[in-house]
């Protein structure tokens, strides 16, 4: 008897395999997301009951035939239905599973039905004592085992009675029945649990990935229009796409006064979240304090001690500040440990050298040095931050400083935003398919021509 037992098992149980993958499916149906949600109609318990029914048939076509009964699974099918829905879906799909073990025939015929309907009912009753409370894999399971119990010990000896011959069926099939029912529910309940422990992350995700769009919104409205065409003696342009949804890089220009431009590109350490908060509280503090009157090294000193305030997790912000006066082209600019510009005259193009300068945030007595230089009509001045040099290839190679100047060489006569978009065009070529590493930032400002001013001013007029 044992060595039937056995056989008989691992037959239920390479069946059972079968009917995991079917449920399986199952779980992945659209509609099935309803009952996830506890949204139930007529329509989704008849149609749950159904697909269950149907795979309680399936349990007993799988069946192992032994001393004229079947050893199945068959009550699992209705279990599950009424464990998910109630005893709506549980009666259906057991109602269809006995009908069909009915019409089988055979000596365990009558009480293997009715046993298939009740399995369906009690599982709906317990299901509705639970009151919309998850049930757990333990409870489903035990729940199983009781119903598997009720029918070999309790519904077949009533009907039946307990005959020699009734009593070996029951020695033979009862085991293996208990055991792969159990593992069959366990199994179900777990991929349920993990279905449901996934749509749960997804929409987490989803309310994660809507507020970050949101925050992206208000970091990009933080930040003035990408081109400034109001003044025809200069034109500009700025560029920002963060490597995540928010970033740390930032710029900025505007009027200082009534001669004077404020220019500021910036890259906050780190990416995501806290970097864009860094971000913000730096944008708002450059205008500020440029127009109480400082001078781009001041400016950067009380900057500097602003952000090193509270400052315990010790981020920090590279800066370049330059202010220009758009009548004679005198340049005033400081440097808080950021990348040098470039400067374009006349087809030339150079890199800037700066005085060395400490990045903001780090030591609160740090200084800086005001540098100046004096742009000619037609000059362009170009900044930017480090994602564009450390841009990476899927060859891991660097877009770096010597295919910046002379991605710049190339670009020399075009005007601010032909710059900035020919030079993104580059990067693009360049990366490839590699993801983003670090923000990308650009800003490109040209002196207008006198002769190109005067006409601006006059259509201006």
């Amino acid at each position: 008897m044992g060595d039937r037992m056995f056989i008989m098992f691992v037959h239920l149980v390479q069946n059972l395999a079968v009917l995991m993958v079917m449920a399986y499916v199952t779980t992945r149906i659209p509609w099935f997301g309803d009952l996830l949600n506890r949204r139930f109609s007529l329509k989704n318990s008849l149609l749950l009951g159904l697909v269950f029914g149907l795979i309680s048939i399936f349990g007993t076509l799988s069946a192992v035939k032994t001393f004229g009964a079947l050893a199945n699974f068959r009550d699992l099918g209705p279990a599950i239905a009424g464990l998910l829905a109630g005893p709506v879906a549980g009666g259906v799909a057991g109602l269809i599973g006995g009908m069909h073990r009915y019409s089988l025939g055979g000596i365990t015929g009558v009480p293997c039905s009715i046993a298939t309907v009740l399995a369906g009912l009690i599982c709906g009753g317990f299901y509705l004592w639970k009151k919309g409370r998850p049930i757990r894999i333990r409870e489903a399971t035990a729940v199983m085992a009781v119903v598997t119990i009720l029918h070999g010990f309790v519904i077949t000896p009533l009907i039946l009675g307990l005959s020699e011959e009734i009593r070996q069926i029951l020695r033979t099939v009862m085991l293996p029945m208990l055991l792969v029912n159990c593992a069959g529910i366990a199994l179900f309940f777990f991929i349920l649990h993990n279905l449901n422990r996934e749509r749960l992350n997804e929409a987490e995700k989803h309310r994660i990935d809507s507020e970050l769009r949101i925050a992206r919104e208000i970091q990009m409205g933080m930040l003035p229009a990408p081109s400034q065409n109001g003044d025809p003696r200069f034109a500009v342009h700025a560029v920002l796409k963060p490597a995540k949804e928010v970033g740390g890089d930032l710029y900025h220009f505007f009027a200082k006064d009534n001669d004077r431009i404020c220019l500021a590109v910036g890259d906050v350490s780190g990416k995501g979240i806290s970097a864009s908060l860094h971000m913000a509280i730096t944008q708002k503090l450059i205008k500020a304090l440029a127009l109480s009157g400082e001078e781009p090294a001041e400016l950067l000193g009380r900057l500097n001690r602003e952000l090193c305030d509270g400052n315990e997790s010790m981020m920090f912000v590279t800066l370049f500040v330059a202010f220009i006066h758009l009548e004679s082209g005198k340049t005033v600019f400081g440097n808080g440990g950021h990348n040098p510009p470039y400067r374009i005259r006349r087809g030339d193009v150079s890199r800037m050298v700066l005085e060395p300068g400490l990045a903001l945030g780090i030591r609160e007595n740090a200084v800086y040095t005001n540098q100046r230089l004096c742009l000619e009509a037609g000059d362009t001045l170009f900044l930017y931050t480090d994602g564009v040099t450390e841009a990476m290839n899927g060859r891991k190679e660097l877009f770096g400083e010597k295919r910046l100047a002379a991605a710049l060489s190339r670009l020399r006569d075009s005007d601010p935003e032909g710059i900035c978009r020919g030079l993104l065009e580059e990067l693009a070529h360049f990366v490839g398919q590699s993801e983003p590493s670090d923000d990308i930032t650009m800003l490109a400002v040209r002196l207008t021509e006198k002769s190109n001013a005067a006409a601006g001013a006059v259509r201006g007029g």
